[in-house]
């Protein structure tokens, strides 16, 4: 990995490699999560119990982390740019496939599929950023990626919701299925190749699997890879079953409007650097809880009868989200001692399964105990991060950052 003095210049090749990584980040969550929105739709299009709509989110975010345990490694052999070029164009294919699937559960494995396809582009962009970018401004080139990220899963989650009312779902599909082929064309030019990447010869089992193993004994990321467990599962709840809260009473929102909510997503330019900037100067640990009090108070407010107080508790909540999950890729990086590929994979692996598992429970938790009982069990799980992020305040790379900072 490349470093320099904090005064390193924000040079142009550092622009080129912001825009061509967060528009790969774009694609990827935008291709993934616009059928979030859609999960009322699907409900009654395919006669699915609200208990179970959700199922088609869960496999695809389980297919992900699940390729997650495999391109890491991937890219840590073929390299980074190749990985996510070859993500991208493949992810294209077989989202138009899906445009021509009419049974639910095909659809919902062929969703699968495309999750454990764009698996690898996360772990190949930030292991790129912290190889070829230095590490003063390494933070700030992975906000910006975040911040891709957000706009994805917000530009994917606004069109979609505002398509369905005037197309057919094929037409969705096909609407991504060209986004993910043209980014991919563009990156492919765009970004600049690695010039610091030391390829892993051995793609043995064995030797991936004691990689693995490595990493998860490392008691200075192995806290960080349950603190994304946490945060997307409690993101991808609230995000899955807001729709049907906003649209039923006392808020009563069209579900057009209701898909508008996620334009809050495009907060994160401002979120996830600035939680970069923060963590340099205060310290990831006291950012963290910061962040994660101020999401409890976000999903507080969202309990209120106002529509307007509902808004403000989501806008906080996902500003915050994403300055959380900035912060956890520069360190899981930061603090692997190698094969960062890897080590970014098992973070977002974790990441995934938490928006996985957590999201599942939840569906349940709605359907029986209503919005306040999701709250509630969202709350509980932040507390946890708390806790953990209290715990890696003891660490001493943590203690020396923070000194540092004072």
């Amino acid at each position: 990995m490349s470093d320099t003095s904090s005064n390193t210049p924000f040079k142009k090749s550092y622009i080129i490699i912001t825009i061509a990584l967060a528009l790969s980040g774009l694609s990827e969550l935008a291709s993934l999560f616009f059928i979030q929105p859609l999960l009322p739709t699907l409900s009654k299009l395919y006669h699915i119990p609200t208990d179970h709509i959700s199922e088609i989110l869960s496999v695809e975010t389980a297919m992900l982390a699940i390729g997650l345990l495999v391109t890491g490694s991937l890219s840590d052999r073929f390299g980074r740019k190749r990985l996510i070029v070859t993500a991208l164009f493949s992810g294209a294919v077989i989202t138009c496939l899906c445009s021509m699937i009419h049974s639910w559960d095909l659809l919902v494995a062929m969703m699968g599929l495309l999750g454990l396809t764009l698996s690898g582009i996360a772990a190949a962009a930030t292991a790129y950023i912290s190889e070829e970018v230095p590490s003063a401004v390494a933070s700030i080139v992975t906000g910006y990626f975040v911040f891709g990220n957000s706009m994805g899963g917000m530009s994917g989650r606004v069109f979609a919701s505002q398509m369905i009312a005037h197309t057919q779902l094929h037409n969705i599909f096909l609407g991504f299925a060209s986004l993910l082929f043209a980014i991919s064309c563009l990156v492919l030019f765009l970004l600049p190749s690695s010039k610091n990447f030391n390829p892993t010869h051995n793609l043995k089992l064995k030797n991936i699997v004691s990689g693995m193993g490595f990493h998860l004994r490392n008691k200075k990321i192995l806290p960080v890879y349950f603190i994304g467990f946490i945060i997307f599962g409690v993101f991808t709840s609230l995000y899955s079953f807001l729709t049907f809260h906003v649209t039923q009473s006392p808020l009563n929102l069209s579900r057009s409007d209701a898909g508008l909510i996620s334009i809050c997503f495009a907060l994160s330019v401002i979120s996830a650097p600035q939680a970069g900037r923060l963590s340099n100067k205060l310290g990831s640990c006291p950012v963290y809880i910061g962040l994660f009090i101020t999401m409890i108070v976000g999903i507080v407010l969202s309990l209120s009868n106002s529509i307007y107080t509902v808004l403000a508790g989501v806008i906080i909540f996902t500003c915050c989200f994403f300055g959380c999950h900035s912060i956890s890729l520069r360190w899981v990086n930061k603090h692997a001692e190698k094969d960062r590929g890897q080590a970014t994979s098992i973070y977002l692996f974790f990441y995934y399964i938490g928006g996985s598992i957590v999201g599942y429970i939840n569906g349940y938790i709605y359907s029986d105990l209503g919005w306040k009982g999701l709250v509630i069990f969202v709350a509980a799980l932040l507390l946890v991060a708390i806790i953990i992020a209290g715990y890696l305040r003891h660490i001493p790379s943590e203690q020396a950052e923070a000194a540092a900072a004072s």
